[in-house]
C-alpha cells in the first residue's frame, strides 16, 4: 500500500506521470517511453546506440537474487499509475502484473520490436532491448464526424466500448465450427482448445481481459486437421487500435491473410512469426467509406480472413474454403457501413444487416460459446 517501501522512495522513485504529460493529452506508449528514457530517472533505462534507435529496459525477475521493488519495478509501475491502472493509497502493490502490462503494451505496439539477439536475461542485471520501428505519433484517431453522423470514438481504456470489439468465425472446411463477439480492448487470442503452452502463457501474461477464441475438438475422423492443430498451439493475437486492426502470429504453423491492407489480392500474404502486422487502416477505411457516401465508390473492404496451415489464396482449382480459418470483422467498421447503408437511398434495412449469431459475447479468459453448423 502507499505507506509500505514504496514511499520511503518516493523522492527518488517516479511515482506519478513526472515529466511525460503535455497539453496534447496522454501520451502514447512510445511518447511517454521516450520521456521515461531521456528523464534518466529509472537505473538501467538508457540508449544503445548514438541515433536513438535502440534502448534497453531493465528486465529482472522479482524472484532473482537481489531483487529491489522499489527500484527494480519503478518502470513498470510508473506505466500502470499513468495508465490509471494503479491507484495511489487504494490499490495493492502488485509489481508481477505492473511488468506483465508493461509486456503486452510493448509485445502489441506497432511501434516497437524486440531485439533478442541483444537482451540479456540470464546475468545479474537483466535486460531487455527493444528497437522503435517507425513514427506513428502524428497520425489523428478515428475522424467520423465528416460521415454527418455523431459516432466518433476517441482512442480511450473504456473496455466495455464496442470501437475495440471484434467479431470471429471460425471455420472448419466450408462448416462454421464457432462464432463469437470479443468484447474487449485487450483484443483476443485465437488458438486451439487444448490449454496454451507455458511460453505463450507468459508472453500474453493474465488472461484477465484478454478473450480467448477456441477451435473445437475436430470430429474423429479428421486426422489432418488433429495433426495442424497442435503446430497452432500459441495461436494469433488480435485487436482494435485507433489506427485499426493488428495481429500477431505467435504460433509454429503459417497463417495466410486477405483483407484490406493486403499486399497481394491473388497471392498469398503470410503473418510473420512474432511480428505486428497492421490488417486494417482506420484512416483509409473511413476515407473510402466517404467516398462510398458522396460519390458512389464501391463499399470499403473491412473483413479480415485468416487462414491456418494452408497457402491462401489456394490453386484456381481448389475450393476457395481452406482446412481452418478465421474470419473477422472490426465492430466500428462494421457498423459505420450498417449506417453508411441507411444513409443511403434504396437500401435494405432490417435485421438482416446484423452479423449472425448477434449478439455473442466472450468472457475474458473463458472460451467462446460454440455454434456449430451441420
Amino acid at each position: 500500500m502507499a505507506n509500505g517501501p514504496w514511499r520511503k522512495e518516493e523522492e527518488r522513485v517516479p511515482i506519478s506521470n513526472g515529466p511525460v504529460l503535455r497539453t496534447g493529452g496522454p501520451l502514447r506508449l512510445r511518447d511517454w517511453l521516450v520521456a521515461q528514457i531521456e528523464s534518466g530517472l529509472y537505473a538501467g533505462l538508457r540508449w544503445e546506440d548514438p541515433d536513438k534507435t535502440l534502448f534497453r529496459i531493465p528486465w529482472k525477475h522479482a524472484a532473482k537474487q537481489g531483487y529491489q521493488a522499489q527500484q527494480d519495478a519503478a518502470l513498470f509501475r510508473a506505466w500502470a499509475v499513468y495508465k490509471g491502472k494503479h491507484l495511489e493509497g487504494t490499490d495493492k502493490e502488485d509489481p508481477s502484473t505492473w511488468k506483465t502490462r508493461l509486456r503486452c503494451a510493448l509485445n502489441k505496439s506497432i511501434d516497437f520490436r524486440e531485439v533478442r539477439e541483444r537482451s540479456q536475461l540470464d546475468t545479474s542485471h537483466p535486460y531487455k532491448v527493444y528497437r522503435l520501428v517507425s513514427d506513428h505519433t502524428s497520425r489523428p484517431g478515428y475522424q467520423a464526424q465528416d460521415l454527418g453522423h455523431p459516432w466518433s470514438p476517441v482512442p480511450c481504456e473504456d473496455f466495455n466500448s464496442p470501437d475495440y470489439w471484434l467479431h470471429v468465425r471460425l471455420f472448419y472446411g466450408p462448416a462454421l465450427v464457432r462464432e463469437a463477439t470479443a468484447r474487449t480492448a485487450e483484443g483476443c487470442h485465437l488458438s486451439p482448445g487444448t490449454a496454451a503452452s507455458a511460453a505463450a502463457q507468459r508472453l500474453l501474461g493474465p488472461p484477465a481481459r484478454l478473450a480467448q477464441v477456441h477451435f473445437p475438438e475436430p470430429p474423429p475422423g479428421a486426422r489432418v486437421l488433429r495433426r495442424l492443430l497442435p503446430h497452432l498451439e500459441r495461436g494469433v493475437l488480435l485487436w482494435v487500435a485507433p489506427e485499426g486492426v493488428f495481429a500477431k502470429r505467435l504460433c509454429q504453423g503459417r497463417v495466410y491473410w486477405r483483407g484490406q491492407l493486403a499486399p497481394h489480392r491473388a497471392q498469398p500474404n503470410k503473418l510473420e512469426r512474432e511480428h505486428t502486422c497492421q490488417l486494417l487502416d482506420t484512416r483509409r477505411f473511413l476515407e473510402e467509406l466517404h467516398a462510398h457516401l458522396q460519390d458512389g465508390r464501391p463499399e470499403p473492404e473491412y473483413q479480415i480472413r485468416l487462414c491456418f496451415g494452408e497457402e491462401y489464396p489456394g490453386p484456381p482449382d481448389q475450393p476457395e474454403e481452406r482446412l481452418v480459418m478465421a474470419h473477422v470483422e472490426p465492430f466500428f467498421a462494421r457498423d459505420l457501413l450498417l449506417h453508411a447503408r441507411r444513409l443511403r437511398p434504396g437500401t435494405p434495412r432490417g435485421p438482416q444487416q446484423g452479423i449472425p449469431g448477434w449478439p455473442l459475447t466472450v468472457n475474458p479468459s473463458r472460451d467462446a460459446s460454440p455454434s456449430p453448423t451441420h
